[in-house]
């Protein structure tokens, strides 16, 4: 949903997860709606588990089952609707006009850009059998995807994503690259910041999915023992929690209060260049503020200083 926020380390370890638990971050809990038998998904909180990526690593790792991951998510997954590339706004007013929603911009402080992308939209089939295979293959064959699943269609619908930059950042495009080689994000962008807002995604699928089933088994993939895994599911309300893992021992994470709310404070230290996150909820939409460096007092005085 951030592109250039997820670009970070930290975040590309979280993104990793989520794609091992696609189907529990992004499959809501099985209720249907009266006249479509789909579960709808919005997200309403956010909540963050330290995981062992050690599984994730074994796939990665292996270039083999890195090429079966990629054909498997291509061949399952259609665009409905392309973002396009990012298109600036002269203020909140303009990014308000072009997203669609009205956009909310910190009074301490003042973007040197607005970035407005696009509302895009895709399906993912699942095929158990080819995921299962993949499960196999990297050694878990003591975990088994339920045959319900098979032929799931996911339907997800991420709205316009308005994204203000402050200080110094990398131009953003579609694909969440940067067009700068000069070193790593810390080096060339030490003083960037960059504040994310957007309705909360959708996502329907067909009810009847067991989303703690499959939550157990992706967590027990992290490394989590079956009795740790199924005690975290039955914590998480599945139809309205974004989960977001980060690396054990290597990220922290606390609650903080910011923009009248709960929110979630997550922190990479590093030596070249600490990261962190700042994500929360409120009023249907989803904030998020990321940056480089241990000090996270500017994204908080931003978050607190929204209209």
């Amino acid at each position: 949903m951030f592109k250039r926020i997820f670009a970070s380390t930290t975040f590309r370890f979280a993104v990793i997860g989520l794609l091992l638990l696609v189907l529990v971050v992004f499959i809501p809990s099985t209720r249907a709606m009266a006249d479509q038998l789909l579960a709808l998904f919005r997200v309403q909180q956010v909540t963050v588990i330290p995981v062992d990526f050690t599984g994730m690593q074994q796939l990665t790792g292996n270039s083999t089952l890195g090429r079966q991951i990629s054909t498997l998510i291509s061949d399952s997954t259609t665009v409905t609707e392309k973002a396009g590339d990012p298109v600036t706004a002269a203020d909140a007013a303009d990014a308000s006009q072009k997203a669609g929603f009205s956009v909310r911009l910190p009074s301490s402080a003042s973007p040197a850009r607005i970035s407005v992308m696009n509302a895009s939209s895709f399906t993912f089939t699942i095929d158990r059998t080819k995921a299962q295979a993949l499960l196999e293959e990297a050694g878990r064959k003591d975990l088994q995807l339920p045959a319900a699943i098979d032929g799931a269609v996911i339907d997800v619908h991420i709205p316009a994503t308005v994204s203000s930059a402050f200080g110094s950042c990398p131009e953003p495009s579609a694909d969440g690259k940067g067009s700068d080689s000069r070193g790593s994000m810390g080096r060339q962008y030490p003083d960037c910041v960059i504040f994310s807002q957007l309705p909360s995604p959708t996502v329907a699928a067909p009810a009847g999915v067991d989303v703690a089933q499959l939550a157990q088994i992706g967590l027990e993939f992290s490394g989590m023992t079956s009795d740790q895994a199924a005690e975290f599911t039955q914590t998480v309300d599945w139809s309205s929690t974004l989960v977001i893992p980060i690396p054990r021992n290597a990220a922290t994470y606390q609650q903080v209060s910011v923009d009248g709310v709960t929110g979630t404070l997550i922190q990479r230290p590093a030596d070249d260049a600490p990261e962190y996150l700042l994500v929360w909820v409120k009023g249907g939409m989803v904030y998020a503020i990321g940056g480089l460096g241990a000090d996270t007092s500017k994204a908080l005085a931003m978050a607190n200083s929204l209209p």
